[in-house]
């Protein structure tokens, strides 16, 4: 336990690095950056985004699936990476034969192409980038995959900041950062991996690639769906609010993402070590400890950011103190997700991967249906808490037709614990009186209820 402990902080060290490094980039951008030009660039972030969910076809996932199992790595991630190239080329060539047309939508002005040609090229980046990092992250060299992700983060801030220097101050500062910096990087980390991805010898295993297309499609048919579930509630704003609230509501994403460094950090770990215990058959106990760690770990970390909240937005301008009452259900992206990568293994360790589907299609119909009706009236809010009720349901689906293929996790702790954060959350966005008493009410309780699982742990890490 002491071990994988300590490979968790070393996993988290880059994340946690990058998030510090991201936290200095968005008071630069919204300090130079109106809300209204924010929310542009947003949307460009997003299609791209959106665009990354169709490049790998769930053969990353189907890559990590088979890792331990196949012994040829080279030949395991160059035939893994071979379909997701080929749907890259596809969407360059589409994307640059309506290159007009895109800029007019996307920019309201034709002319404005170089971000069209930027974005053909990171797709072909990222791909390299995924796959490297996850051959460094199955091998559990958790210091080289902190240090790399680290880097990106770097290099995007450093990029953001000659732009602003040469005097830009509208949405291409974010665009030209973000996509100029990400594909420095990742030129870094294919350069590190060029053994790898070494072609020699190359040869098409169609065998290889249809076990992986079986394991990884529903995962892709899934993720498509949650892409959706993603983005819609800020095409919603769009389309029934303002650019202003779309830009209140990205910068609020970006307080969340504080804890999206626990996500990236726990998921980057648990991974390899969740299919290392189920081969080695390890009690459920175990993999219940894990859960209930996460759970109660990243509740009292939700409700710290909730009472220290008046200090988080010192660091943006008064155009952005909106973005206060927004970003508490935007919170369960991270936390609901990351939790529930530890109740949902039995659908992986079964193979019934399509079980998934079924679980964000409920999600982003109750998303969708609840932004739409919640936006007009509430803005921005409307379409937080609508992502926050919709994470709820995701969570719940998902470790119950989990639970249904294994031994499966007990809910009833973790289940009290969302409730309390839901009320926790719906009192900072709607409500301010006395909001500090209430969180650390809330705080209270939840220590309450994991107080014998921190001691267990404690336990386990001194033996």
């Amino acid at each position: 336990m002491k071990n994988a402990l300590n490979r968790f902080l070393y996993f988290s060290l880059g994340p946690i690095a990058g998030a510090f490094i991201s936290f200095i980039t968005v008071p630069i951008t919204t300090y130079f950056v109106s809300p209204d030009e924010y929310g542009k660039a947003s949307m460009f972030i997003m299609i791209q985004t959106f665009l990354t969910v169709y490049l790998y076809l769930g053969f990353d996932q189907a890559y990590t699936r088979d890792y331990h199992e196949y012994t040829d790595k080279k030949k395991l991630i160059q035939n893994a990476m071979f379909v997701p190239l080929l749907m890259a080329t596809l969407l360059s060539i589409t994307a640059i034969l309506f290159r007009q047309d895109l800029a007019s939508w996307i920019f309201q002005d034709e002319s404005l192409q170089l971000p069209i040609f930027l974005l053909c090229i990171s797709m072909f980046t990222l791909i390299f980038e995924r796959f490297c990092l996850l051959s460094i992250r199955m091998e559990e060299r958790a210091k080289l995959y902190s240090f790399l992700t680290f880097l990106i983060r770097v290099l995007i801030l450093c990029v953001t900041i000659l732009y602003i220097l040469l005097g830009d101050r509208d949405f291409t500062v974010v665009i030209y950062g973000t996509l100029i910096g990400q594909i420095v990087g990742d030129v870094v980390i294919v350069l590190l991996c060029l053994p790898l991805l070494n072609i020699a010898n190359f040869t098409l295993d169609k065998a290889l690639i249809r076990k992986m297309w079986i394991f990884g499609f529903p995962i892709f048919i899934t993720l498509a769906i949650e892409a959706v579930f993603t983005i819609s509630d800020r095409f919603i704003i769009g389309l029934r609010s303002t650019y202003t609230e779309l830009g209140l509501y990205t910068a609020a994403f970006k307080i969340a993402s504080l804890l999206k460094i626990v996500q990236m950090s726990f998921t980057s770990f648990w991974t390899p070590m969740a299919y290392r215990w189920h081969a080695k058959k390890k009690s459920i106990h175990y993999f219940q400890l894990a859960s209930d760690a996460v759970a109660g770990g990243l509740s009292l970390l939700f409700m710290m950011i909730l009472i220290f909240k008046p200090v988080i937005m010192l660091v943006f301008t008064a155009s952005y103190q909106g973005a206060l009452s927004i970003f508490p259900f935007l919170c369960f992206v991270p936390i609901l997700y990351t939790i529930s990568e530890t109740t949902a293994l039995g659908i992986v360790f079964s193979r019934k991967t399509y079980l998934n589907i079924y679980v964000a299609i409920g999600a982003v119909i109750t998303n969708i249906g609840l932004a739409w009706y919640f936006v007009p009236i509430y803005g921005a809010r409307g379409a937080a808490l609508s992502m926050g009720i919709a994470y709820v349901i995701y969570y719940i689906l998902r470790s119950l037709l989990s639970n249904k293929e294994w031994e499966g996790i007990r809910m009833t702790r973790q289940l009290c614990t969302v409730g309390l954060l839901f009320s926790a959350a719906l009192y900072n966005t709607f409500f301010d009186y006395y909001s500090v008493v209430f969180n650390v009410g809330i705080l209270i309780c939840i220590a309450l209820l994991y107080i014998t699982t921190f001691n267990t742990l404690k336990k386990l890490y001194r033996n």
